[in-house]
C-alpha cells in the first residue's frame, strides 16, 4: 500500500465516479483503475462494488475510507508541525476542548500562543 493510492481511493469515494475523479485528479482514468486494483490486491479486500452505472463503497471500503481521510489528515498535520518546529509559518492550529474549558482553562492558553 502506497501513499498515493490512499490518496487514490480517498478522491474516489468521495466522487464514487471513476471519471469525475480522475478528471479531479488529472490523471488518466485507466491510471486510476490501476492504482484502485492494486490497493484492493494488496488489501486482499474489495473496497468498491462497481457497476456499469454505479461505484459504491462496500463496508470495508467504507471504514477504510474513514481511516484514510484521518491518516492523511495526520500526515498534513505533520508535514506543518515540522515546518513550524523549522522556523516556518505556521498557517493553521486546531484546538479540541471541552465546554468548561472555553471559559476557564482556554482564553489564558490562547493568549500565551498569541504571545
Amino acid at each position: 500500500m502506497e501513499f498515493r493510492q490512499l490518496s487514490l481511493f480517498v478522491a474516489l469515494a468521495e466522487e464514487l465516479h471513476f471519471g469525475r475523479t480522475a478528471a479531479r485528479l488529472n490523471i488518466a482514468q485507466p491510471a486510476l483503475t490501476v492504482q484502485i486494483q492494486n490497493l484492493e490486491r494488496d488489501l486482499g479486500v474489495q473496497l468498491l462494488s462497481r457497476s456499469t452505472r454505479r461505484v459504491q463503497l462496500t463496508k470495508a471500503g467504507a471504514a477504510f475510507y474513514e481511516r484514510s481521510r484521518r491518516i492523511l489528515g495526520d500526515l498534513e498535520n505533520s508535514r506543518l508541525v515540522a515546518q513550524a518546529i523549522a522556523g516556518k509559518d505556521l498557517k493553521k492550529l486546531t484546538i479540541g476542548t471541552i465546554y468548561p474549558a472555553t471559559f476557564g482553562v482556554l482564553p489564558a492558553f490562547l493568549a500565551k500562543i498569541g504571545r
